[in-house]
């Protein structure tokens, strides 16, 4: 998994290529308004208003939930790490 912040938006987005989630949370100031390219990656979920993401983490569990500014849950996602994975 891969967060970053400051893309003025929310999104989580997983890779055709790899199995790396990427997630998003800079959606706290200015919003992109619907400005955002398609791209060959798999886009889960994006909102382009304000919000902000949660995470928590355990040594074998994440759990992130997306928010808008009042609180509302906008999307979750879910991820278990087994004996099988090897980072």
């Amino acid at each position: 998994m891969y967060v970053n912040g400051h893309d003025h938006c929310l999104q989580h987005i997983s890779s055709r290529n790899s199995p790396v989630q990427f997630m998003t949370s800079g959606g706290g100031s200015k919003a992109w308004a619907g400005k955002f390219k398609t791209t060959s990656d798999k886009i889960e979920f994006i909102y382009d208003g304000q919000g902000f993401m949660s995470m928590q983490l355990s040594k074998t569990e994440a759990h992130l939930v997306f928010y808008d500014v009042a609180g509302n849950v906008l999307h979750t996602y879910d991820s278990t790490k087994t004996e099988d994975d090897e980072h």
